[in-house]
């Protein structure tokens, strides 16, 4: 009962407007008590406080959404320089691979070109053929396949399994029509790197005798080899994927046909860390697999705890900045520094009589101090560097008229080394040339005679040497005398000189005695040689006498001196002479 007498009371008290207006009036007076008092308070605290207080909440306010929108710019930006990143490492991949196939193609060519596979290849040896590449070449570097083809296109020698299909091969095709190459070719769910290229002789004097391809799986092997060619790291990973989804950049047309080779596309744009893939095409230029970069875990893992760091420190630093810039106190500093703010400016302009008036004694009037102590300075400074200008004007107008002095004496040392450079060039020439028919002379002949030797020794080529002299030269030279003598030599030179080919060596051995070196030709070439030369000077029209000429051929053996060949094509020569002169004769040891 009581009880509800109570609660009865307390419900009339509230809906008296009476009681309800003054518990009203209670409450805004308590309200204007506390903030009176929160006033008081601030004004009795020293005015370093209340700014260091007042700057701190406006620069925390300021700075909270600059650090918010500066952690977002840096995500982002490490977003980009992270894609960046799969970008390079995609394209080093992609350069990688390329090299891959130009290499097992250059190891084709270099097999390819070979007297011996070029002669077994056409009379159909295939069991040297198969002994010497198709079970060679895979041993050795690892090829899945290896097969010979005729030049009709018949099957020589092959690994074992079905290879129909490389017909169809765009490499393939372009060896049979005599022009090596290597791409991509897709086989079901495998990717080969295939290369061909057709089999001719060392010299290219014959047609190719057949084709020889190659091919290599890319598995995973590969692509590891592929990913450290590329300068990657052990954890990242390079794959190829079969039969991928279109990217979500490609639309219509374009994502039927698998998308743009210029373009690079991600495979995972949700993902924290992207893959970054591009196409890859065959030969043909159809699209056949996309190339994959996955980058480690670890650098993801390493990634998201470097943004959160980023984020507390760039809190802390903020907090920490806006603390310092309060204690600062510009707003209390700022009456007293306008002083200060005018002289700068007046001495700023030039006017060096600035000073700033402050008796004061204390932190503004040491900063007066110092401020007028700089302002003489400046301006005892400013007076001697105008002294200085006057001087350096000075010293520059000398300076121009010594580097005028220096540029002429420059220009004299030019010319003069220019003329230096044309007299040694023309010694130089001289040293090695023959100074009547402008072949090489003996020394220069005798240098090209060894290094052709050692060439022949190191590449396994033939050499041959072909020497001759001028039928009678003597008593020609005695009845028509040394000037008609002297143009016979000129024309036998002449004739020679335009028979060489551009790496022979013709010289002028002594006297009418001539010699022509011939790298890589063989004695039956060098034969051939000779006798050209011999009918090319017969045919000398000379109005004195019919010229003819002698010729000896010798080749070099391997193991031999170089002075051997000349002494063996020497013996030729007067052989040939013995034999009634205006012939061709080879060293032979029985007849020597």
């Amino acid at each position: 009962m009581l009880g509800n007498y109570t609660r009865r009371y307390a419900c009339l008290r509230w809906h008296n407007p009476y009681v309800r207006t003054g518990q009203f009036r209670r409450g805004r007076l308590w309200a204007r008590f506390i903030v009176w008092r929160l006033r008081e308070g601030w004004a009795r605290l020293p005015i370093g406080v209340r700014f260091l207080w007042m700057l701190l909440g406006v620069m925390l306010g300021l700075m909270t959404p600059l650090l918010g929108i500066g952690y977002l710019f840096l995500q982002r930006s490490l977003e980009a320089h992270r894609q960046f990143v799969q970008y390079q490492r995609l394209a080093a991949a992609v350069s990688a691979l390329d090299r891959e196939i130009a290499a097992l193609l250059r190891q084709v060519q270099d097999y390819t070109v070979w007297n011996d596979a070029h002669a077994a290849v056409q009379r159909r040896d295939t069991e040297w053929v198969r002994r010497n590449i198709v079970d060679w070449l895979p041993g050795q570097f690892y090829y899945d396949f290896a097969m010979v083809v005729d030049a009709e296109g018949a099957w020589v020698v092959h690994t074992a399994g079905e290879w129909e299909w490389l017909r169809r091969t765009a490499p393939f095709q372009q060896a049979m029509r005599g022009i090596g190459n290597a791409g991509l070719h897709r086989r079901g769910e495998r990717i080969y790197i295939l290369a061909a290229a057709p089999i001719v002789d060392d010299q290219w004097l014959h047609p190719p005798a057949g084709v020889l391809i190659v091919g290599k799986a890319i598995d995973e092997t590969l692509l590891r080899r592929v990913s450290q060619s590329a300068g990657h790291t052990g954890a990242l990973r390079v794959r190829a994927v079969m039969n991928p989804p279109s990217p979500p950049l490609l639309r219509g047309e374009r994502a039927r046909e698998w998308g743009d080779s210029n373009r690079v596309f991600t495979t995972a744009g949700a993902q924290a860390l992207l893959n970054v893939s591009q196409l890859l095409y065959d030969s043909a230029g159809r699209p056949i697999a996309w190339l994959q970069v996955e980058p480690p875990r670890a650098e993801q893992a390493w990634l998201l705890h470097a943004l959160c760091l980023t984020k507390q420190y760039l809190f802390v630093f903020g907090g920490a900045l806006a603390l310092t810039a309060s204690l600062t106190m510009v707003l209390l500093l700022k009456s007293q520094l306008r002083r200060f703010t005018v002289a700068i400016q007046r001495l700023a302009t030039g006017d060096w009589d600035a000073r700033v008036a402050y008796p004061a004694r204390d932190e503004f009037g040491y900063l007066a101090h110092a401020f007028n102590q700089m302002a003489l300075q400046l301006q005892q400074a400013f007076e001697m560097q105008e002294q200085q200008r006057e001087e350096l004007l000075a010293q520059k107008e000398e300076l121009e008229r010594v580097h005028q002095q220096l540029q002429q004496a420059h220009q004299e040392l030019a010319t003069l080394n220019a003329e230096l450079v044309e007299a040694n060039r023309a010694l130089a020439q001289a040293a090695v040339t023959d100074g009547l028919t402008g072949l090489k002379n003996h020394r220069a002949f005798q240098e090209a005679l060894h290094s052709a030797a050692q060439m022949a020794e190191r590449l396994q080529q033939p050499l041959s040497l072909i020497m001759f002299d001028i039928d009678h030269f003597k008593q020609f030279n005695d009845r028509f005398g040394h000037p008609a003598g002297d143009e016979l030599l000129q024309q036998v030179a002449q004739v020679l000189r335009e028979s060489a080919r551009a790496y022979d060596v013709a010289a002028r051995y002594g006297g009418e005695e001539f010699a022509l070196l011939l790298p890589n030709t063989a004695l039956e070439q060098a034969v051939q040689v000779a006798e050209r030369l011999r009918q090319q000077i017969r045919a000398i029209k000379n109005p004195r006498v019919p010229i003819s000429a002698s010729f000896g051929v010798a080749t070099y053996r391997r193991g031999t001196p170089p002075a051997t060949l000349v002494y063996e094509a020497d013996a030729a020569l007067y052989r040939a002479k013995r034999n009634g002169r205006d012939q061709v004769c080879v060293y032979q040891p029985e007849a020597a």
